[in-house]
């Protein structure tokens, strides 16, 4: 019995002890100053005066794990979703979904938003190539042969891959870690022009000047062997492809926008929705390039879709509740409710 009440002492005092703690930390936690946006963080210089972009940008985990936003005209999109009471609704929606999309929805949806706007004889191959797409991805894809995605698909450009920049005032070094190997790129700001005799490559040859706050970099000598990678219908381009890029810094946030020309193929120029980085935490044991080995994928075992077998999403399945258990369907049907709130309209667009 006496080792009882001391026992209910003992609790006694831890839970005044909490409460305590509660008590005080009420008007700690009332009087916390809100975050600092990126965005509103100051802005690194270099000697010159032109913003650093130095930095570990696009490969910070924590971007996957928000609710899906669009911005006005900037995409925001991520493509796990989180539920306001912490839940986590993996999406998959398919070769032309986008993120939180039903499949009724994305079969019945009018065409991807910003398609490039290809010529009609090329037009022609690019919807023959969209219809080998199954599940997302197709045999076509040159990526699946390890070559670079090129400009403007690679880093920055292309999604949310990790890239690392390194600034100076003669040169700034792109570094991607999966694109989909690892490959480097040089934009020079020093003043040159592109070689008059230029061979193609997959990345190009990059030169930068700065308008204000953001840096434009032309680029030229772009080989045809890589996609544009903005979607179901924007795919092939030629060798004559000419790529303006321009990345603003501002805080902790880079906002990155680019306009492809292709006098051979497009009938004007695409220009793609802008979007937005956040500078990764200063963490270099979560956040540093990794060794990265591009392997084929064994494209023979890549799914074909058929009139009999129609892609559908992960969480399509007639009873959801008796595939992941008791409660599912309900769960499915109110991450549903909160992506709609956020939706991008079309899908399947970059």
């Amino acid at each position: 019995m006496r080792n009882r009440f001391i026992s209910y002492a003992v609790v006694a005092t831890a839970v005044v002890a909490v409460f305590s703690l509660w008590l005080i930390s009420m008007p700690a936690a009332q009087n916390k100053p809100p975050a600092v946006k990126p965005e509103d963080m100051p802005t690194p210089r270099l000697a010159n005066g032109h913003p650093d972009l130095t930095g570990f940008w696009g490969g910070n985990g924590e971007n996957f794990f928000t609710e899906q936003k669009n911005d006005g005209d900037v995409a925001n999109v991520h493509f796990i979703n989180r539920t306001k009471e912490g839940s986590i609704f993996y999406d998959y929606a398919g070769a032309v979904g986008g993120v939180g999309q039903e499949q009724d929805e994305i079969d019945n949806a009018g065409p991807p938003v910003n398609q490039a706007s290809y010529k009609p004889e090329y037009d022609a191959k690019v919807k023959k190539i969209a219809t080998t797409m199954y599940g997302g991805t197709t045999a076509l894809d040159p990526q699946h042969d390890c070559k670079p995605n090129g400009i403007r698909r690679s880093g920055l450009g292309g999604g949310n891959h990790p890239t690392f920049i390194v600034s100076s005032p003669q040169a700034i070094s792109i570094m991607y870690e999966a694109a989909p190997g690892p490959y480097y790129r040089i934009v020079y700001t020093d003043g040159r022009n592109h070689p008059k005799d230029l061979d193609t490559s997959y990345m190009g040859h990059s030169i930068g000047h700065w308008d204000g706050d953001t840096l434009v970099v032309d680029t030229v000598g772009l080989n045809d062997e890589t996609w544009l990678g903005g979607g179901k219908f924007t795919t092939i381009h030629s060798d004559k492809e000419h790529v303006i890029e321009r990345i603003t810094r501002k805080g902790n946030q880079l906002t990155y926008q680019a306009t492809v020309e292709d006098p051979i193929m497009l009938t004007k120029p695409w220009v793609t929705r802008a979007s937005k980085f956040t500078l990764s935490p200063n963490d270099p044991d979560r956040f540093y390039m990794q060794p990265q080995m591009c392997v084929n994928n064994d494209k023979a075992h890549l799914i074909q879709e058929t009139a009999t077998d129609k892609f559908k999403c992960g969480w399509c399945q007639q009873d959801a509740d008796a595939v992941y258990g008791q409660g599912a369907a309900a769960a499915k049907a109110k991450a549903d409710a909160e992506a709609k709130q956020g939706r991008r309209v079309g899908g399947g667009g970059e």
